[in-house]
């Protein structure tokens, strides 16, 4: 038997506090009903997917636009008024800068509109493709110059999903997973916080367990072993592999596995050593020496 305890490991994958949650669907509330009825909104990413650690600093909304369909990816009547993408932010922009309580807190980054109100609201502007209230949605990216399809609500429904079909166990994993990459790299663009949920999604079922140690190995052993040429790695929600030069490239991704790696050599030394001290200080190095708070 081994002699790590499991919650000590499931420490490093607490979820955010109830206070935490709280405020942020307070604000999430807030937000939604300053823009009014000419948005869908709905919540994505970590917050919404229950896979965000204990010190949960911001929230995704996706604001999708009632009245204004993809020319990308929709079917756009002939003859409809056309809106910039440049408008449809300074639309959420105007409406913000409107709100006494969030006048001079917002500035426009690439794919979204940033609200620092303690805790961070990311919203995102987005655009139909058949109807407002179905995935998929279309956001836009100023850097790249294009819109792209996002699947929130599918994604949510998969995960959930696959939670229920491990027990728990997958975003249990998930958050073990992304404390690990916090603790082995400051760069995010190694493993961001939206691939490895992906990642993670792609495991088979039979490899999380709610013993997170065994979860870890067994999940970690999976992905150590995939050829990324040959194993394509698909949104959860919908869309193609997160696998290709412009997302999650080759180089990133074998950087990944290696750390990963040479984790798991000191995973399996607290799993098989002899004494409980022993065992903590084996988990603790596979976490880059940091310690659970």
């Amino acid at each position: 038997m081994s002699k790590l305890p499991n919650d000590f490991v499931l420490r490093y994958a607490r979820p955010p506090s109830e206070s935490t949650v709280a405020q942020a669907k307070s604000l999430h509330q807030n937000v939604r009903t300053a823009l009014g009825d000419g948005y869908a909104t709905l919540l994505q990413g970590s917050y919404k997917n229950d896979t965000s650690l204990w010190d949960m600093n911001d929230v995704d909304l996706v604001a999708v636009s009632s009245g204004v369909v993809s020319n990308a990816f929709g079917r756009v009547t002939t003859g409809g008024a056309s809106v910039s993408w440049d408008e449809i932010f300074a639309r959420i922009e105007r409406t913000l800068q409107a709100d006494r309580r969030y006048a001079g807190k917002w500035q426009r980054k690439d794919k979204c509109i940033q609200l620092n109100t303690g805790v961070t609201i990311d919203i995102v502007p987005a655009i139909y493709v058949t109807n407002p209230e179905s995935d998929p949605v279309a956001i836009y990216s100023f850097r790249e110059r294009r819109e792209r399809r996002n699947w929130p609500r599918n994604h949510y429904e998969a995960g959930a999903e696959k939670s229920r079909r491990t027990d728990g166990a997958f975003k249990q994993t998930v958050r073990l997973f992304k404390a690990w990459r916090r603790a082995v790299s400051t760069d995010s663009k190694i493993a961001p916080s939206f691939y490895i949920e992906c990642l993670l999604h792609a495991v088979p079922d039979n490899c999380f367990s709610n013993v997170g140690a065994d979860a870890f190995m067994s999940v970690g052993r999976e992905i150590v072993s995939w050829n990324y040429q040959a194993r394509p790695v698909l949104r959860p929600g919908g869309g193609d592999s997160i696998f290709t030069s412009v997302e999650w490239d080759a180089p990133q991704f074998k950087l990944f596995q290696q750390k990963l790696s040479n984790a798991l050599g000191y995973v399996e030394d607290a799993r098989r050593a002899s004494n409980e001290q022993l065992a903590r200080e084996a988990w603790i190095r596979a976490f880059n020496g940091q310690s659970p708070s």
